[in-house]
């Protein structure tokens, strides 16, 4: 999909979801932020959240799509990631959000009084995403959060990243590490779970991120 079909298609589910019944917390004037992606061949794809960030005076200055158009840390995570798999973020990778829209408020705080609010605007969005990553044919999905996550799988119980990457316990981490299989979730896709910029400071994230790296650096194209 081209950027200005991409942008059309859009603007047409922000206007939906303006009409559902979490209208009332879409924010329909300012212009979602770009997808980032890559010069050359997309060997991964990385799928953040939303862009509403806390303060809504630095909002209208997100431009792409995860801040990957500027230094700071999400990026630095992002790179580190990316070098630990071999891949050069400039190149290989293709990230976009799976909620495009901002919101009057960040959807973990309405979560607190809906469990279901990001699901309700995930289900406007999901259709969207699969036609956008159509044309990177079995590449993998690097999924930000735990909230982005459970909206892809089928499990009807929660899906916690940690079991992915080796947890047995409190302080007990082991090398048994996973993804989510193509029939476990609606892309039909790898996903690879990773949380998101605050959680990468647990200790099991810093302790088994290159572990984990290395375990998934086998289902990446060279």
């Amino acid at each position: 999909m081209n950027k200005n079909d991409l942008s059309i298609e859009v603007r047409k589910v922000i206007d939906k979801l303006a009409s559902s019944e979490i209208g009332s917390y879409v924010d329909t004037d300012l212009t979602p932020p770009e997808p980032f992606r890559g010069r050359g061949k997309i060997k991964l794809i990385i799928l953040g959240q939303d862009p509403t960030v806390q303060k809504p005076e630095q909002r209208k200055n997100i431009e792409v799509t995860l801040l990957l158009n500027q230094q700071g840390r999400l990026k630095t995570y992002i790179k580190d990631i990316c070098n630990g798999l071999h891949i050069d973020l400039d190149e290989n990778v293709y990230a976009t959000n799976l909620l495009k829209n901002f919101f009057t408020v960040p959807p973990d705080k309405r979560r607190k009084e809906d469990p279901q609010f990001f699901q309700k605007a995930a289900d406007y969005w999901t259709p969207l995403f699969k036609e956008e990553i159509e044309e990177f044919e079995n590449v993998p999905v690097l999924s930000l959060g735990e909230p982005v996550l459970n909206c892809l799988t089928k499990s009807p119980d929660w899906v916690f990243i940690r079991y992915s990457w080796g947890y047995e316990g409190p302080a007990k981490y082991g090398r048994n590490f996973g993804y989510i299989k193509p029939e476990e979730n609606v892309l039909s896709r790898i996903i690879f779970p990773f949380p998101h910029l605050p959680g990468r400071r647990h200790k099991l994230y810093r302790q088994q991120m290159d572990g984990y790296l290395a375990f998934m650096k086998r289902y990446i194209n060279s």
